[in-house]
């Protein structure tokens, strides 16, 4: 910006220029045509001869500090009345009464300017030329004084724009860093059209343009979780028949061998196709839910959550032989969120630490008073430098990579966990070996309850 403005200051500068020679030119052919006319108007006709009277004043007003040369002639039918006579003539003698002609020349090594005015006298055959010339000594200086004077104005005007260039720029970019703000602090997968109450005129085009981006996003999106749940949902039925297809050759007592293995590689292909689904419509639920829309957070008992997510899996822990714990406190815990995402939450940390303990293991479900959830196994559990990946879709750590499981229940935990705006860390267990996970949600009015824990 800094190089227009330059460009801008030397176009001033020489229009500058142009106007300030014009104005010495013409201030001063003023004065010279006013002392020329001065002593045109003494001429007169005294027996029959021209006579003048040269004014101190005629030729004193063109005194000055440069000191310049002052020179004058006056002719009268081509002869020389008073004057210097090699003082150079105009060109175009002037040839009306009044009429004032100047014009540059050279005379005794000085460039001059000569105005030459015609003046009438009666009974005399062709005008009186009166003809005053002076030296540009003065106008010389004036007019550099003046020029250096629009030099120095220019070079401060280019200082004070480059100094308060940057607060200007800063000042025009604060509605656009409004919009990038606005931006850069929504929720991921957030779709809703920026608002245009504090967009200015001039970027109203682009936030538009980045709605309508937006909108096109969000219609990809739900078109990617139909299909998502639609198909999941669709696959839902084949699949229970097939297992129960399965469980009826089961009943059936194959003989031994071959048919029976066949049988039973399918029957375990066919649980984790229909948990891997259960999983896609738990993971395109929590991301529908993390999208926003009405807020359907209420005042809920956490402790009944966990409860209910642990008698839920109990099955599951008895049925792998694992001895699965519940602590809370006595009372409730109460707390804002979505009870049914919440349940779910829980219940996928549950899962997942019954699912990847080791044989025999523990899993303890523990309830803070202060909104927390705490989800213990004794099993391998992640090492620091796999816990930033742990959350990616299908993400299976090298020691899981032989156990029944889809590599999704980390990830719906994430996406739920989002959408209800809770924390989730992974941590170790201090000395003990396994995975602690904690949730923290955010408390509603808490009741005052003793400390007792129950299990």
């Amino acid at each position: 910006m800094g190089l227009p403005l330059a460009v801008l200051a030397v176009l001033l500068g020489v229009g500058g220029a142009v106007t300030i020679n014009e104005v010495v030119e013409g201030v001063n052919d003023r004065l010279l045509g006013a002392s020329a006319r001065a002593i045109a108007e003494t001429l007169a006709l005294e027996n029959e001869e021209v006579t003048l009277d040269l004014p101190a004043s005629a030729l004193g007003m063109l005194e000055n500090d440069a000191r310049d040369n002052v020179y004058y002639s006056v002719w009268a039918n081509g002869e020389l009345l008073t004057g210097y006579p090699d003082l150079p003539r105009v060109s175009e003698p002037p040839d009306d009464d009044g009429e004032m002609v100047f014009q540059y020349a050279q005379y005794r090594d000085y460039r001059i300017r000569i105005a030459a005015v015609a003046r009438k006298v009666p009974r005399i055959n062709e005008p009186v030329i009166v003809e005053v010339a002076e030296t540009l000594e003065a106008r010389h200086a004036l007019r550099n004084r003046m020029l250096v004077a629009l030099a120095i104005l220019e070079a401060m005007l280019i200082a004070v724009s480059l100094g308060l260039l940057p607060l200007a720029v800063r000042w025009g970019l604060a509605p656009l860093k409004r919009v990038l703000s606005a931006m850069g602090t929504r929720r991921e997968a957030d779709f809703t059209p920026l608002s245009f109450d504090y967009v200015p005129v001039e970027l109203r085009g682009l936030v538009g343009a980045f709605n309508g981006l937006l909108g096109r996003l969000d219609a990809a999106m739900q078109g990617i979780r139909r299909f998502t749940a639609d198909a999941s949902h669709q696959m839902r039925t084949p699949l229970s028949i097939l297992r129960a297809h399965v469980a009826a050759l089961r009943a059936a007592k194959l003989p031994a061998g071959a048919a029976e293995q066949s049988v039973a590689d399918i029957e375990a292909a066919t649980g984790r196709l229909q948990r891997l689904l259960t999983q896609l419509l738990a993971l395109a639920r929590a991301e529908g839910a993390r999208e926003g829309g009405p807020d359907l957070r209420a005042p809920v008992d956490l402790v009944a959550i966990a409860r209910a997510a642990s008698m839920e899996h109990a099955p599951q822990a008895v049925k792998t032989g694992i001895d699965l714990h519940f602590e809370a406190p006595e009372g409730e815990v109460t707390i804002l969120t979505q009870p049914d995402l919440a349940g779910e939450l829980v219940g996928n940390l549950i899962d997942n630490a019954i699912r990847y303990n080791r044989d025999a293991g523990v899993v303890t479900v523990s309830v803070a008073k202060e909104g927390v959830v705490v989800v213990e196994d004794d099993g391998p559990g992640i090492p620091p430098d796999a816990r930033a990946t742990a959350f990616e879709r299908f993400g299976r750590l090298a020691p899981d990579r032989g156990r029944e499981g889809s590599g999704l229940g980390l990830a719906i935990v994430r996406a739920l966990a989002d959408s209800l705006g809770v924390a989730v860390e992974l941590a170790d267990r201090g000395a003990l070996p396994g995975l602690r996970v904690t949730v923290r949600f955010p408390s509603a009015a808490p009741e005052k309850a003793p400390t007792d824990m129950r299990s």
